[in-house]
């Protein structure tokens, strides 16, 4: 059978279809899987065995078994009328639930599921057993050596410090702070990443390093995106925020220390693996948006301020004595 996955953003919920793709394969190697997307990511998908075509723009006339709306947009609500196909899937988005919860904290059963566990509800309505439900990134070994290249060949804890929202980011002084604890208590290096946006924050955070900024990589804005992947996956940890490094280092099955201040669990985005560990603060006022804002109501950004320095470094040694 041949199926074909729409997802067009963004890039962390676009990682999470991947076990869709592999459950179908799983449940038979003949069966055909192509996604449509942004040509932006269609690098995800590099070097992965569960996807046969990557489209990223008009799909053609090609008639598919099954479609399967992983986007559920105004966009992919359009096209997806217009490819021939037997029959059209889609997943529940729980959009009304997780507003309803951010206004009233009421919580629909359906917040109990995951991101993913909502996306593979199409193939068990195809009776197609779920079998997997962790997202996978695919990194070849010269993508692996070049990322050793460009890290110096050391170890060392990713720190990726931005986000798109302002109430997402964690403390400057507070990086600083830990940054400082890992290169003294470790013995490892550290590597920033993000991209052009966060070029100054990053630099602050070097040049707050002082002494130590010696053992500091910065590659903000200079990786691309199979780079970037092969960066986190090589490290010995990843630190950041409800973002898609999250996500990234999820997928090439390292581990991860994610901080959530004004987005929550019940949203669906937490990885359920023991290599992840989620770092948040019960709050009356969380969460306080569905996907962060620019602006707390509050002015404090408390949420995220309570989450203190040797907080992330308790979790990080725990990691690192448990990582072979």
């Amino acid at each position: 059978m041949d199926f074909l996955l729409i997802r067009y953003s963004s890039l962390g919920d676009i990682i999470l279809t991947t076990p869709v793709a592999e459950n179908i394969k799983l449940a038979d190697r003949s069966n055909r899987v192509d996604i449509l997307t942004k040509p932006l990511y269609e690098d995800i998908f590099f070097n992965n065995q569960y996807f046969d075509d990557i489209k990223t723009g008009w799909p053609g006339r090609k008639r598919y078994d099954y479609i399967i709306d992983l986007h559920k947009s105004i966009r992919s609500n359009l096209i997806k009328y217009f490819i021939p196909s037997d029959e059209i899937l889609t997943y529940n988005k729980a959009a009304y639930a997780r507003r309803v919860f951010l206004h009233s904290g009421k919580k629909d059963a359906i917040l109990k599921k995951t991101v993913i566990d909502r996306y593979l509800e199409p193939l068990r309505e195809l009776d197609i057993p779920v079998k997997s439900k962790k997202p996978m990134i695919n990194i070849s070994d010269s993508e692996r050596d070049k990322a050793l290249t460009d890290t110096k060949g050391e170890g060392y804890v990713l720190i990726s410090p931005g986000a798109k929202w302002h109430t997402k980011q964690w403390l400057e002084e507070y990086y600083i702070s830990l940054i400082k604890k890992i290169i003294h208590e470790t013995g490892l290096n550290i590597v920033l990443t993000g991209d052009s946006s966060d070029l100054n924050l990053c630099e602050r955070l070097v040049k707050g390093a002082g002494l130590l900024k010696s053992h500091i990589i910065n590659l903000t804005g200079k990786t691309g995106l199979r780079e970037l992947f092969a960066v986190i996956g090589n490290s010995r940890a990843v630190i950041t925020t409800d973002s898609a490094p999250l996500h990234i280092g999820w997928a090439t099955g390292n581990y991860v220390i994610a901080l959530f201040g004004p987005t929550v669990k019940e949203f669906g985005f937490q990885p359920e693996d023991k290599r992840v560990r989620i770092i948040e603060k019960e709050m009356e006022c969380r969460p306080c948006s569905l996907h962060g804002s620019n602006k707390c109501k509050f002015k404090d950004r408390a949420c995220m301020k309570r989450i203190e320095p040797h907080e992330v470094m308790g979790e990080l040694h725990k990691i690192l004595n448990e990582a072979p």
